[in-house]
């Protein structure tokens, strides 16, 4: 009887909780995660601006990535991005690619726990210490938007709690992707691009990390494309062999 009882009262408890979240979609505040990256599109060069550096940067490269451990305090309607190693593989094999058209030899990630995102003069110089070419510098910051939808109106019923799909997280992962020569005190580019998800499901099976995992997937995914253009468009410039004299 006292089992039931509890069973009775967690279930109440849970369609409290669920009958309480947001009725609406809030939106995601773009400005402050803009803000929060330092991102400018005004940073982003035109493929002749990079075009003319790949002479002063004759390939192949090696690569070095940093991810960056960006703080963002508590309260805010954005929150940080946990980088996982199976985000920075994705990104090496996405890379990988141009190790086959001889523009890269090599890329790996800086694990160096001492680095600041902030601080780019160290990233680049620990980068030159592991004998790294380029740099590549990746940033982000995430924001979830839970909301109920129409179906919410079944969660005063445990059943429904549990079943019915009147709960929505969408997330969004906001990233940059900073190019930078190990030996330039200015960036070769700067990219930003988004990655989003959205899960629709009952209250207690909707996880907003799931959502934010699936986010972060396609944002290395976009940011991996735009630095493949971008280290293309340095090997444009890459001296011709010689043809081999009779």
């Amino acid at each position: 009887m006292e089992t039931r009882g509890l069973r009775l009262t967690v279930g109440l408890a849970l369609i409290a909780t669920v009958s309480a979240g947001c009725t609406s979609s809030q939106g995601f505040n773009r400005a402050a995660m803009i803000e929060a990256l330092h991102a400018d599109s005004s940073t982003e060069q035109d493929g002749q601006s990079i075009a003319n550096q790949g002479s002063r940067f004759p390939p192949p490269f090696r690569l070095g990535v940093f991810f960056v451990d960006h703080n963002i305090p508590p309260g805010q309607s954005i929150r940080k991005v946990e980088w996982l190693s199976q985000d920075r593989s994705q990104l090496l094999h996405d890379l990988a690619p141009l190790q086959d058209e001889q523009i890269l030899t090599d890329t790996f990630v800086l694990m160096d726990t001492t680095l600041r995102g902030e601080d780019i003069r160290e990233i680049r110089r620990a980068g030159a210490r592991y004998g790294a070419d380029l740099v590549l510098i990746i940033d982000g910051a995430a924001a979830i938007d839970r909301y109920n939808n129409r179906y919410a109106w079944l969660y005063p019923t445990l059943i429904g709690a549990y079943l019915a799909p009147g709960t929505e997280s969408n997330a969004l992962v906001m990233t940059t992707g900073a190019l930078w020569s190990v030996r330039s005190e200015r960036p070769i580019s700067i990219q930003t691009v988004e990655g989003t998800s959205k899960l629709v499901g009952s209250a207690v099976m909707v996880e907003d990390n799931a959502a934010l995992q699936e986010a972060r997937k396609r944002a290395i995914e976009a940011i991996s494309k735009r630095i493949i253009d971008q280290l293309r468009l340095l090997a444009v410039a890459r001296p011709r062999a010689k043809p081999n004299s009779q």
